[in-house]
């Protein structure tokens, strides 16, 4: 069942957003009950908004992100590519999260919620959860981005 990104072949790669982000004015802000970190709400806007140029600022220079089923993707560089290639279009629905201080100055956080996707039409919400390590200085350090849908409503979304 595993996927080789790196053997697609001939394929185009997305390179810049499909879409344009949207403009500053036509942005909903999300609220999260029991978060109120500004990375993680800008985080949440910026992936809504399409914006990806913006939300790559909120990472350290050798920030991560683990996709569901995914490796580790390092650095920013490579980060932004994720987000230009694998995120177009995504609406983040967070509902809830917790916070805690971590060694070193690191806080967690933990964010669960829904992301509706255009692949599986906009009434679909796949129940989500993000896992945030930000450094002292308020940056993502690293996400993780856990998919908590059971098989059978893994089975229900083929069509």
């Amino acid at each position: 069942m595993g996927f080789n990104a790196g053997k697609v072949g001939d394929a185009n790669r997305v390179i810049e957003p499909v879409g344009v982000p949207l403009d500053v004015a036509q942005r909903a802000k999300v609220a999260i009950e029991g978060v109120d970190n500004p990375t993680v709400l800008s985080y949440m806007d910026n992936m809504n908004a399409n914006d990806f140029d913006a939300l790559i600022q909120l990472f350290a220079e050798d920030g991560a992100l683990q996709a569901p089923f995914q490796k580790p993707i390092v650095g920013k560089t490579a980060v932004l590519r994720f987000f230009r290639e694998d995120c177009q279009n995504l609406k983040l629905l967070p509902e809830r999260g917790v916070s805690e201080a971590a060694d070193d100055g690191y806080t967690q956080i933990k964010v669960t919620g829904k992301v509706q996707t255009p692949w599986f039409g906009a009434g679909v919400g796949m129940n989500m959860a993000w896992r945030f390590l930000l450094s002292p200085d308020n940056k993502i350090f690293f996400v993780a981005i856990d998919l908590l849908a059971s098989p059978k409503e893994l089975l229900n979304l083929v069509r």
